[in-house]
């Protein structure tokens, strides 16, 4: 079975999965997707000095 093309082009965020219609914000990169809420918990992270 093959995929439609509205399934192929669907975009999603890379990090957690979430598809473009359930999220405010999807911001494109060179291969990549984020959405609103990825980037606020990364900002949160950067903010505390984690993720080292």
């Amino acid at each position: 079975m093959t995929r439609s093309n509205k399934e192929e082009r669907q975009l999603k965020c890379s990090f957690c999965g979430k598809k473009e219609e359930d999220v405010l914000k999807l911001v494109a990169g060179p291969g990549v997707y984020i959405c609103n809420e990825c980037v606020a918990k990364g900002s949160e992270i950067v903010e505390e000095g984690g993720g080292k």
